[in-house]
């Protein structure tokens, strides 16, 4: 063990182009604090006395964080042969403008099939955001900025358009998040935000 301990605290950092800041909210910084085992692989590694693993596990844990699936803006990319999740801007609607629907795409992102009482349903609007995923996504800090990125590139409909309507109802939606405690609040009530800073039309005529 000594031995083991001995040659993590003289190993070196290796130069992978994995910056301090990269690898810190993965659980690892650099420091002369000797710990005893990793709770990822068991082995003896040095670091900052609050690091919770290894580097090398940190580095694991940002490539799989990477590697998982994104989620897009718009429609852009939007596999077209398969199901996937998508806030989808309906318009009028019973339950808000912008519905969390599974199903598939048409190439322009203006029709989604969903699946209503066992028969295809295409509904139609726009493709605000998606990703490509089984199970149903929660609200996070990525859906929201993918949908304020929507904002503003997307053809106007109608007389007014759709950015205005999708902005009030991200607004409303990140709102009842905070209410409701996610614990990311902070930073999904950032996210949200930012959208002011974009110049669109939010003109409704």
């Amino acid at each position: 063990m000594a031995s083991s301990l001995t040659r993590a605290m003289s190993a070196p950092i290796p130069d992978d182009g994995y910056s301090t800041g990269d690898l810190v909210p993965h659980g690892w910084a650099p420091g002369g604090y000797l710990c005893r085992a990793c709770p990822d692989c068991g082995e003896g590694y040095s670091g900052d006395k609050r690091c919770r693993r290894c580097r090398a596990c940190a580095v694991k844990s940002l490539e799989a964080r990477r590697d998982r699936p994104q989620w897009q803006s718009g429609h852009k990319g939007i596999p077209t042969d398969r199901q996937v999740w998508a806030y989808f801007y309906v318009g009028t609607s019973d339950e808000d403008d912008v519905l969390l629907l599974r199903g598939v795409s048409g190439e322009d992102g203006e029709v989604f099939t969903v699946e209503h009482e066992g028969k295809p349903w295409g509904r139609d609007g726009h493709v605000v955001c998606w990703i490509d995923v089984e199970e149903r996504p929660t609200l996070s800090v990525e859906a929201v900025e993918a949908a304020v990125a929507s904002l503003g590139t997307r053809a106007f409909y109608y007389s007014g358009g759709v950015d205005h309507a999708v902005e009030d109802w991200l607004h409303r939606e990140v709102l009842r998040a905070v209410a409701d405690g996610h614990q990311d609040a902070p930073a999904i009530a950032a996210a949200a935000l930012k959208s002011r800073e974009l110049k669109f039309s939010r003109y409704c005529g």
